[in-house]
C-alpha cells in the first residue's frame, strides 16, 4: 500500500509542476481543492481529496471519450440543455437550422480522442495532424454531441479550448468557422472559431479527432 504522505506530496508536486498562474490557483482555491490538498499534504490524509477531479482541473483528462451518435436530440434541444446545465454561453449561430442533427434508428458510439498538436496550427493543417495521429476528421455532430455528453465533466485550466476541425460552416458574412468547446471551469461555452488567416494558439488549444473503428450499437 502506498504511503499516504508520499501520495499527498506527489499531488502537491503535480500542482507545482503545472506552474499555475494566480488566476488558475484561484480556480483551485474556489473549488476547495487547494485547501484540501494542503491538509492532505500536512496530515497524509487523502480521503478528502478527489484526485480524479483535481487531475481534470489541472488538464490531465483521459484523452479518449465515447460519444453517442445518431440519438434523438436536435441541436436546439442540446443548446437548451447546455444553457440550463452550467454553460455560460453558446454561439447564437449554433442552431438546428445551421448545424442540423439527425437521429438514427440504430444509434452508435464513436471514440473521440483529444490530442495536443504542441504547436500553433491553421485549420487547413488539421487533417494532416489528425492523420499523422491515426485519427479521422470529426463532423460538427461530433462536436455538439461531445459538448452535450462530456462538456461539463471535461475540464482544463491550461488548455481549455478544443477545436473540432469539421468541414467549415460559412456564416452570413461568408466567413469559415468550426465548432469549438471552452472547458474552462469558470467559463464553459460552445463557440464558433473563425479560421480565416487565424492560427490556433498552442498554449491553450487542443484538437479533437475520431478513432477509426467499426460502429457499435448503443443499447
Amino acid at each position: 500500500m502506498s504511503n499516504p504522505f508520499s501520495q499527498a506530496r506527489q499531488l502537491m508536486q503535480l500542482v507545482e509542476d503545472q506552474e499555475l498562474d494566480v488566476g488558475e490557483l484561484q480556480v483551485l482555491y474556489n473549488s476547495g481543492h487547494l485547501s484540501r490538498l494542503f491538509r492532505a499534504a500536512k496530515h497524509g490524509d487523502l480521503s478528502r481529496v478527489n484526485v480524479e477531479e483535481l487531475e481534470r482541473i489541472l488538464g490531465f483528462d483521459p484523452p479518449v471519450f465515447l460519444v453517442k451518435m445518431g440519438v434523438a436530440e436536435t441541436t436546439d434541444e442540446v443548446v437548451a440543455y447546455l444553457k440550463a446545465n452550467g454553460f455560460n454561453y453558446v454561439h447564437r449561430y449554433i442552431t438546428q437550422e445551421n448545424f442540423p442533427l439527425k437521429s438514427s434508428k440504430t444509434p452508435w458510439e464513436d471514440e473521440i480522442k483529444i490530442i495536443d498538436p504542441d504547436r500553433m496550427f491553421y485549420l487547413d493543417e488539421c487533417p494532416g495532424i489528425l492523420s499523422a495521429a491515426g485519427l479521422l476528421v470529426p463532423t460538427y455532430e461530433h462536436s455538439i454531441r461531445f459538448a452535450q455528453q462530456h462538456g461539463k465533466t471535461t475540464t482544463s485550466i491550461r488548455k481549455p479550448f478544443i477545436i473540432f476541425p469539421h468541414k467549415p460552416w460559412q456564416d452570413p458574412n461568408h466567413c469559415r468557422c468550426v465548432v469549438s468547446l471552452n472547458r474552462s471551469p469558470n467559463n464553459r461555452g460552445l463557440d464558433l472559431s473563425y479560421s480565416t488567416g487565424q492560427r490556433f494558439n498552442d498554449s491553450c488549444v487542443m484538437l479533437a479527432g475520431v478513432q477509426p473503428r467499426k460502429q457499435s450499437l448503443v443499447g
